[in-house]
This record gives C-alpha cells, sequence and structure tokens, in this order.
C-alpha cells in the first residue's frame, strides 16, 4: 500500500496482509448467515467471480492456507466460462474442498425485468431459479444460500430485495449497516487497511475479485491482455478438435 494513496498490489501478499490485519485487529470471519459470531467485530470475505473460474479456484487455494473461508459468487450466465463443463466442475468443487462456500452471482440484464409489471417479484423468481439449478448441478444436496448482483442498477440496489431462504448480500443489512469496501475494477475506492485498523466498524463486509490476484505486482494491461491470449489459445485448440487441419491453414498469431 503506497502511504496516502488508495493503491494496492494486487498480489496474493498483500491480501495476506489483509487477511493479517483482520486477525490483529480482532475480526472474526462469519459468513451471510452471521452463524459462527453472533456479536463482536465480524467481516465477512466475498468474491465476485465475473471472468475465471481457475483463477477462483487458485485463489481459493491460497485462502486455504491463510486458515480463512470465504463465500464465492458464480455467475450461471457467464460469457467467459460456462458452469456445465468439466474443468469449470473441477474448479467449483476444489473451491468447495477448500472450505469456501458458492453463491449464485446473478446478472439482471440477462432478463427483461422492466417489462415487468411486479419487477421484484419477478427478479427473486428468477433468482430463485437460477439458485436450484445451481443446486442441482453442484448435487450432493448442496444449499445455495446467498445471493450478490453482478453490476447493480441502481434500482435493485435501491429495492431490498428480500428471497426467501437467500440471503441478498445487496440487502440494507449488509450494503448498509455492514462497512462495505470493495476492489471493482483492480481499484479500492477507500483505503482497506485504515477501515480495518481504524476501529470504527464492528461489521466488515469485504469484496474483492480473483481474477486480478496474482504472485507478482502486475498492471491491469497486463492481466487482462494475458488472459485474452489464454482464451484466444483455448478457443483454437477446441476449434482443431471439431475441424481437424485447421491448423495448417489458420495462423494462429494473425487472429
Amino acid at each position: 500500500m503506497q502511504e496516502g494513496k488508495v493503491f494496492m498490489d494486487f498480489t496474493f501478499d498483500e491480501y495476506a496482509a489483509i487477511i493479517d490485519s483482520l486477525k490483529r485487529s480482532g475480526y472474526k470471519i462469519t459468513d451471510y448467515q452471521c452463524s459462527q459470531y453472533a456479536a463482536g467485530k465480524r467481516a465477512i470475505l466475498r468474491h465476485d467471480v465475473d471472468l475465471s473460474l481457475e483463477k477462483a479456484a487458485i485463489f481459493s487455494d491460497f485462502e486455504r492456507q491463510l486458515d480463512v473461508s470465504s463465500t464465492y459468487f458464480i455467475l450461471l450466465t457467464s460469457d467467459f466460462y460456462n458452469f456445465l463443463c468439466r474443468d469449470s466442475l473441477e474448479s467449483i468443487k476444489r473451491i468447495l474442498d477448500n472450505g469456501h462456500e458458492i453463491g449464485l452471482h446473478f446478472d439482471e440484464t440477462q432478463y427483461n425485468f422492466a417489462f415487468d409489471t411486479n419487477r421484484n417479484e419477478a427478479m427473486c423468481s428468477a433468482i430463485q431459479k437460477e439458485a436450484m439449478l445451481m443446486e442441482e448441478i453442484i448435487g450432493s444436496d448442496y444449499k445455495v444460500r446467498s445471493v450478490s448482483m453482478h453490476i447493480p442498477s441502481k434500482a435493485t440496489l435501491e429495492s431490498n430485495l428480500e428471497i426467501p431462504g437467500i440471503v441478498n448480500s445487496y440487502s440494507k443489512e449488509f450494503f448498509m449497516n455492514w462497512k462495505y469496501v470493495s476492489d471493482s475494477e483492480m481499484r479500492w475506492r477507500e483505503d482497506v487497511f485504515d477501515i480495518i485498523n481504524s476501529g470504527k466498524y464492528a461489521d466488515l463486509h469485504i469484496l474483492t475479485h480473483p481474477f486480478w490476484y496474482s504472485e507478482s505486482n502486475e498492471t491491469k494491461q497486463y492481466k487482462v491482455y494475458n488472459f485474452l491470449k489464454a482464451r484466444k489459445v483455448a478457443a483454437f485448440n477446441d476449434m482443431k478438435i471439431i475441424t481437424p487441419g485447421i491448423e495448417t491453414e489458420t495462423d494462429l498469431e494473425s487472429i
């Protein structure tokens, strides 16, 4: 962390420093049910998985080493990963085996709620359906207990949705009553270390995105470039399976 700036090296070591600060400041890591600790200083660790389940699984390995558990919110409607494919299911199992929770990351833009006369009811119904589908895919009687909204609209943030059996991480309770801090777009809006160490807040709600973290310090441009390059190579390899001989007709580097 650079003094005087809301800046952070998005490395595993820096994330470990956040966890260390939480523990030193007396915070107990809990979940959205807050079942472990009813009082005292509490912190929820939340991860939105927007781009890569593989990186989320790697991050979950690291958190296990730190002896903390988090909630990983995963999209069913992602253009970047397929919840049903084998690699995704292996990553999900890895996250669960590391002692973490899987929640639903819900993307309202996949629906036309603006045309529903009862928008909130329609959204709650869609969330419940996606949660049930996620539970069926994961199996082993797994229960989805929480949801986070993917790039929520102003209307959604203000609606304080109440979904039967599922905790809304953007409810007034966790978005307003708890101190919320996020690293969205690889940028902290506030100094997370100052917030932890200030002693002002009994309850912290900390959102991080595993995609941005790595062993060494890297720029956003570098991370995005390598991610897109890997996706191109993966798509090309899949094409070779479907269309044998394509590698002799296509120059991958020219794409």
